[in-house]
């Protein structure tokens, strides 16, 4: 599978400056925010993209684009306790505490030409499920030390090593590439992405939606958020 180490660490900053950040500081890191998305979304299958959408369309488009690499606590929930008590509790789902960003970055689509440093095991190999629940808890300490400077390593030694297939082991194997063996068919390239921006936020330039990042990159500030296209005169 694949997981971009450098998106992960880049996510990790954008979140922890979302909490800090104001003003004119908040401003200007909004392209970094952006850069990231977009190419996370460009990247990512058609199911994450639907859940990363499903999640920034419900949050406030005044937020946008900080809403997507903003971590929300979980949600509470009146539960019923021991000899019927009610209690307050936590929502576990993933999805109520990660940034909605981490869904398109998990969700990367297969792709020839990845990095291999990027590729990990399948979800469920011992050695590297720790790293997944890390995430899925958005516990970015216990992430980091999983981020090395060619690729994922485990914090007990060991790398992904990738096998003649194209498939990616947790242990070390001898005389193994990283790139997938000769005759082997590469797996499709993920779709060309049509993303607008039109959701959450609606970025025009005349009639035409921006479709590179240089030029939607966000002139969108809070007091511009309800912004429409205008039409064009014939």
């Amino acid at each position: 599978m694949l997981l971009n180490r450098h998106r992960i660490a880049k996510l990790i900053e954008l979140a922890d400056l979302e909490r800090r950040l104001t003003g004119p500081e908040r401003m200007l890191r909004e392209e970094d925010v952006a850069l990231l998305v977009k190419a996370a979304y460009d990247d990512a299958t058609d199911a994450a993209r639907a859940a990363f959408m499903a999640r920034v369309q419900s949050m406030p488009v005044t937020a946008w684009p900080w809403s997507a690499v903003q971590v929300k606590a979980g949600r509470s929930a009146v539960v019923a306790g021991p000899g019927g008590r009610l209690t307050m509790g936590l929502s576990t789902r993933p999805e109520a505490v990660v940034p909605p960003a981490l869904l398109l970055i998990r969700g990367e689509a297969e792709t020839a030409d990845a990095e291999p440093g990027d590729r990990l095991p399948e979800r469920g190999a011992p050695e590297w499920e720790p790293l997944h629940r890390a995430l899925d808890a958005w516990d970015t300490a216990a992430v980091i030390p999983w981020i090395g400077p060619q690729g994922w390593i485990s914090p007990g030694g060991g790398a992904a090593q990738h096998t003649d297939d194209g498939a990616t082991s947790g242990q070390p194997a001898d005389g193994t590439s990283g790139s997938p063996g000769t005759g082997s068919t590469p797996p499709a390239p993920p779709a060309t992405s049509t993303f607008s921006w039109r959701n959450p936020a609606v970025i025009a330039v005349g009639t035409t939606v921006a479709s590179t990042v240089g030029v939607v990159l966000f002139s969108l500030r809070r007091g511009r958020a309800n912004v429409t296209p205008q039409k064009e005169t014939p």
